[in-house]
C-alpha cells in the first residue's frame, strides 16, 4: 500500500509539473503560432518537395522559440500577472516555479529552437531570433506605455508566416511578405476583441494596451480600427493569385472570409459589447488557419 501511495504522489507531482510547464510556455498560443508557420511553409513549398522531417523540424524550432519568448515574457511580468485574475495562477506569478528555473528553461528552449530553424537556412534562424527578441524585450515593456504596443507586438506575431515561407523558399520573397502582412493585420481585430474583453484586468496591472477615454475603454475607436484592419485583409487576400501561388477559387473564398470578418468588426463597431467582441474574437481564431489552408488547397487543386 505504501509503494502504491508513493507512486500516486509521484504521478500527481509529475502531472502538476507538466501542467505548469504547459502554462509557462502558453502551450495553446505556441501551438497556434506554429500552425501558422507550418501552413505558410506548405503554401510556399515547391511541388514534390514535401518532407515530414522538414515539417517536424519547423514545428520543433518554431515551438521552442515561441516558448522561450513566452517564458521570458512571464518572468518579466510576474509581478503584474499577480494583479490579474486571468494570469495570477501562472506558475511563476503563483510562486510554484522560480524565475531562475524558468530562465534556464528559456535559455535551453531558445538555443534549441534557433538551432533547429538554422537547419533550413540563415534567414529562418535570423527571423526566429528577431521574433523572440522583439516579443520579449520590445513588446513586453511597451505594454505599460500605450496602445502602440499592439502594433509593435503584431510584428513578432506575424513573423511565423515569414519564417515558414523562408524555410520553404530559402529567402524573403513576395509571398512571404504577403502572408506576413495578412497575419499582421489579422492580429489587430483579434487582439482588439481580447483587449476589450480583458480591459478591466489589464488596467489593474497597469497595462495600456487599448485606447482609453475618461478612464474607460475607447470602444468606438477600437471598433473603427478593427473595421479598417479587416477591410485591408480583403485586397490582401487576392495577392497570392496574382503571385501565381493559388487558384482563383481559393482566393475568392479567402475574400469571402475577409468580408465576413469585416461584418463581425462592423457589428462590434456599431455595438461594442461582450457579445459582439466574443463573436469577432472567435471568428478570428478560425480565420487565419482557414485562409492559409485555402491557399494551400488552391495550390494543390488549381481549377
Amino acid at each position: 500500500m505504501k509503494a502504491s501511495s508513493t507512486s500516486q504522489v509521484e504521478a500527481s507531482a509529475w502531472s502538476r509539473w507538466l501542467s505548469d510547464l504547459g502554462a509557462l510556455v502558453k502551450f495553446r498560443l505556441s501551438a497556434t503560432v506554429v500552425l501558422s508557420s507550418v501552413l505558410a511553409y506548405l503554401v510556399a513549398l515547391s511541388a514534390g518537395s514535401f518532407s515530414w522531417w522538414a515539417v517536424a523540424v519547423l514545428t520543433g524550432g518554431g515551438f521552442l522559440t515561441t516558448a522561450a519568448a513566452n517564458i521570458i515574457n512571464e518572468i518579466l511580468e510576474k509581478d503584474y500577472d499577480r494583479e490579474m485574475e486571468r494570469t495570477k495562477a501562472r506558475p511563476i506569478a503563483d510562486g510554484r516555479m522560480s524565475s531562475s528555473d524558468a530562465l534556464l528553461l528559456a535559455g535551453f528552449a531558445s538555443i534549441g529552437g534557433i538551432s533547429l530553424l538554422a537547419l533550413f537556412n540563415p534567414w529562418t534562424a535570423f527571423l526566429g531570433m528577431v521574433s523572440l527578441i522583439s516579443y520579449a524585450f520590445v513588446y513586453t515593456p511597451l505594454k505599460r506605455v500605450g496602445p502602440v504596443a499592439v502594433l509593435v507586438g503584431a510584428i513578432p506575431g506575424a513573423l511565423p508566416a515569414l519564417i515558414g515561407c523562408a524555410a520553404a523558399e530559402g529567402s524573403i520573397t513576395s509571398l512571404g511578405i504577403t502572408l506576413f502582412t495578412i497575419q499582421f493585420f489579422w492580429q489587430l481585430p483579434h487582439f482588439y476583441a481580447i483587449g476589450f474583453l480583458g480591459a478591466a484586468d489589464y488596467q489593474k496591472a497597469g497595462f495600456k494596451l487599448v485606447p482609453e477615454r475618461n478612464g474607460s475603454v475607447d470602444a468606438p475607436l477600437l471598433g473603427r480600427d478593427s473595421v479598417v484592419a479587416a477591410a485591408i485583409l480583403v485586397p490582401l487576400g487576392v495577392l497570392p493569385y496574382f503571385l501565381g501561388i493559388s487558384a482563383l477559387w481559393a482566393v475568392s473564398l479567402v475574400v469571402a472570409l475577409s468580408v465576413l470578418f469585416c461584418y463581425f468588426a462592423w457589428r462590434f463597431w456599431l455595438a461594442p459589447d461582450r457579445r459582439t467582441a466574443l463573436n469577432m474574437m472567435f471568428y478570428s481564431f478560425a480565420y487565419l488557419p482557414l485562409v492559409f489552408t485555402l491557399y494551400w488547397a488552391g495550390k494543390m487543386i488549381w481549377l
